[in-house]
């Protein structure tokens, strides 16, 4: 369990490589909720840039304690989210010949660092996946969600 009540938390800019201001905005969000005004985004900082260009998503304890030196800040969130296959839109549908199978997907990841220590405290992921076969003279139509819904409501399970 992680003590939310106490110190300074800095939400890292996302890893994404699908639209990063949602990702961190939605972040942002759900983390304020418990967080309140301990929560301070990188994006939204004087130097967050140039903070954020030494902060890879799996720092180094040297990377941490200069965050914490920089930012005066007590604890680390880094956000990942990362698009897989996106083969169908909203709704699969047979095709003319054959049959096919099609695939969506994507997966979420969310890491915090302590950075005093410089030491990784929690790291909880999942994936999530929308695989349909179909086939030829098959009528009916199928709800898909798309790479991108997965990602958000796999992070907003996290």
């Amino acid at each position: 369990m992680i003590d939310f009540s106490q110190g300074k938390w800095l939400l890292n800019h996302p890893f994404t490589n699908h639209n990063p201001r949602h990702i961190d905005d939605l972040a942002a969000k759900h983390f304020e909720r418990f967080l309140g005004d301990s929560l301070s985004r990188i994006t939204k900082m004087e130097n967050g840039n140039v903070i954020a260009a030494h902060l890879p998503f799996d720092p180094s304890p040297e990377q941490l304690k200069a965050a914490r030196v920089a930012t005066g800040h007590d604890f680390l969130i880094n956000v990942q989210s990362h698009l897989g296959r996106n083969e169908m839109g909203s709704f699969a549908h047979a095709p003319a010949m054959g049959s096919t199978v099609k695939t969506n997907g994507a997966s979420s990841k969310i890491r915090i660092y302590n950075l005093h220590t410089g030491e990784m405290i929690s790291e909880t992921s999942t994936t999530g996946v929308a695989e349909v076969l179909k086939s030829e003279g098959d009528k009916n139509w199928d709800y898909v969600n798309s790479a991108q819904t997965i990602a958000v409501k796999s992070l907003k399970r996290l």
